[in-house]
């Protein structure tokens, strides 16, 4: 596999001035602070292979597992960063190309820690491709925002013809003795088929330094919040009642389905006071969308 280092760049210009910002250690993203992960699959006879990898500090990767008896075929891999969580200047990158059929799902075995930071910021970019009737599941462990941390997430996603996605995370935060929180958060996704068509396209930004996030139409009193989407297949409108009737049997969370432009997907926002009350959501939304879309059950894999 061509290995080029990447040229990590901010959706959100708002982001843009802490990368200015000079850092007393190791430049940004220098060596011992680019993590990467690049990933090809293909399928043969039914069964999904992991073909080509790199995988460099501070990720590190398990081999494939097939723990999912519902769908044999599908490989799992457990993405994992023993360097114990991201501090200012980190940057990584995620690229995970699925050849025509091949089916993952791809999840960390712990949460990832965005640290307290006092100057520039962290920033991850992932980039999906998936060939003809591939199918991913990326349902990463929660990420943690301690005080006056800075973090940028940016999610690209190629779908050809048949392919599917499902997206789940979580993100929470602390507060330090002064009740003070995370200084920035931004995430980008965007999601276009093969011939650039874009199906869908979503920026989050949270600065609590210049908005109070515990405002209406925004956090209220809760400190973790979700989302899941499935992106590619035609959704019938019936599935947003459908699936916020299954939802809506969680306690504790408020959350609500929309069905995504061009009946091409649903996507889901949840928000809670416990990880576990909004995990509780998510696993119900992708029990669901496995049973509609695949006719197989949600698998809960051990970590």
């Amino acid at each position: 596999m061509d290995r080029v280092l990447p040229a990590f760049h901010l959706a959100s210009q708002s982001f843009r001035p802490y990368l200015a910002e000079p850092l007393l250690q190791q430049p940004a993203g220098s060596s011992g602070k680019l993590g990467l992960c690049h990933l090809v699959f293909d399928a043969t006879a039914n069964q999904t292979r992991l073909r080509q990898s790199y995988v460099q500090h501070p990720f590190h990767l398990t081999r494939p597992w097939y723990l999912d008896p519902a769908l044999p075929g599908m490989a799992v891999l457990y993405l994992q960063t023993p360097a114990g969580g991201l501090i200012q200047g980190d940057r990584t990158e995620i690229q995970l190309h699925l050849k025509a059929h091949a089916q993952v799902h791809l999840t960390t075995q712990a949460a990832e820690k965005i640290h307290t930071m006092t100057a520039n910021c962290a920033i991850q970019q992932l980039s999906f491709t998936l060939g003809m009737g591939a199918y991913v599941e990326y349902c990463p462990e929660p990420i943690i925002l301690f005080p006056h941390a800075r973090f940028s997430q940016s999610l690209t996603i190629e779908l050809q013809e048949e392919a599917n996605v499902f997206l789940s995370e979580i993100f929470l935060f602390h507060h330090a003795p002064n009740n003070s929180v995370f200084d920035a958060l931004t995430t980008h996704l965007q999601v276009h088929d093969t011939n650039g068509s874009t199906l869908v396209r979503e920026r989050n930004e949270v600065f609590p330094m210049r908005q109070n996030i515990h405002g209406l139409g925004l956090l209220g009193s809760y400190r973790v919040w979700g989302q899941a989407a499935l992106i590619g297949p035609t959704i019938p409108a019936s599935s947003v009642q459908a699936l916020s009737t299954v939802i809506a049997q969680v306690s504790d969370v408020e959350s609500g389905v929309t069905l995504l432009p061009r009946e091409r997907g649903l996507a889901v926002k949840v928000l809670g006071m416990e990880v576990s009350a909004v995990r509780r959501v998510l696993h119900a939304v992708r029990h669901w969308i496995r049973m509609q879309h695949r006719g197989v059950p949600a698998t809960v894999f051990p970590k």
